[in-house]
């Protein structure tokens, strides 16, 4: 009996040392104590959209935006949308980073191509900014969306 409460004490004081070297105690804090943070504030509204919105921020909820500016009605199947470089937002005021077309169809369920693809050519919207707001303008001419493509190409497309 004296030896297992000797080696219960033991086993405490070592996992107590343990604890207290600086690196354990940093990563301490930033898994378990920050992990104990985040279920406080986040307890507190479960809903899937929150968490989508916390976790990605603007990329997130600005690609949901683009997405709500798409009139109603429209068969989203068939919309292929142009981005524009992430520059090109910056230097109109938006704080976009665009996301790649395949995370922007996670986010949203609206398929998207990059200046940069050979999709571009058959892009029927694309995304326009001024002043710091958005516009998703519909391709009706060919020679419109070509001339636009080329606009775009002086921003450089980064992921």
């Amino acid at each position: 009996m004296r030896n297992s409460i000797v080696l219960t004490f033991a086993s405490v004081l070592l996992l107590l040392w343990f604890c207290f070297l600086p690196h354990n105690r940093q990563w301490f804090n930033q898994r378990i104590i920050g992990y104990w943070n985040d279920f406080l504030i986040q307890k507190n509204d479960l809903t899937i959209e929150h968490r989508k919105v916390k976790r990605w921020e603007e990329s997130y909820t600005v690609s949901k935006q683009i997405t709500n500016l798409l009139p109603e009605g429209t068969d989203s199947s068939k919309v292929l949308v142009l981005l524009p470089p992430s520059a090109y937002f910056k230097e109109r005021k938006i704080n976009y980073h665009v996301p790649e077309p395949a995370v922007f169809y996670y986010y949203t369920g609206l398929k998207t191509t990059w200046i940069n693809s050979a999709e571009a050519l058959k892009a029927n919207w694309m995304v326009t900014a001024d002043n710091g707001s958005l516009k998703l303008v519909p391709v009706s001419d060919q020679k419109i969306l070509l001339d636009s493509i080329n606009a775009f190409k002086k921003y450089p497309v980064d992921l």
